[in-house]
């Protein structure tokens, strides 16, 4: 007999555990949905100057990149300062593709923030930074947000400590 009973009930376990991780994860997106649905208006607004777009996945954590067009000069004159690239849910834009190369596994580490934080995402990121500049820190490079996501990507052997 080429099927057991044995490997019916293994096929069972993994099918579950299968079931859990896909539903771990649609939670996740559903979570995060309120802050992607922005980036998507951005990036809905951004349409009619053909950015460029494709999805980025490292590990269990993907996002849908855009860059190019009218994006690339809206993050070069950013009213908070120049970006080379920026996650909003699940949506990550960045100037190029260069700068998507490099920038690319920080950008998915704010996007795994924002499944686990949800809509409280922005809030949190800006109480931390205010946090910082009460105890006389940095907002940004102090950010705890900031220095989670400075772990990943090339640029975390360009981080200098200057104030």
């Amino acid at each position: 007999m080429l099927l057991s009973h044995k490997w019916f009930g293994a096929l069972a376990i993994v099918w579950r555990i299968l079931s859990v991780m896909c539903m771990v994860k649609l939670l996740k997106y559903l979570w995060a949905l309120p802050i992607t649905v922005l980036g998507l208006l951005l990036l809905l607004l951004a349409l009619p100057s053909r950015p460029h777009v494709a999805r980025l996945r490292i590990g269990q954590t993907s996002a849908l990149c855009a860059w190019g067009g009218w994006l690339s000069s809206w993050l070069r004159k950013h009213p908070l300062g120049a970006m080379s690239a920026a996650s909003i849910g699940h949506v990550v834009i960045a100037r190029n593709a260069r700068q998507l190369c490099w920038s690319g596994a920080h950008e998915l580490e704010h996007v795994r923030q924002t499944e686990l934080w949800g809509i409280f995402m922005p809030f949190a990121y800006v109480l931390n930074g205010l946090w910082q500049l009460v105890r006389g820190k940095r907002f940004y490079r102090d950010n705890y947000f900031e220095v989670a996501a400075y772990r990943f990507g090339p640029e975390r052997f360009d981080r200098r400590d200057k104030r």
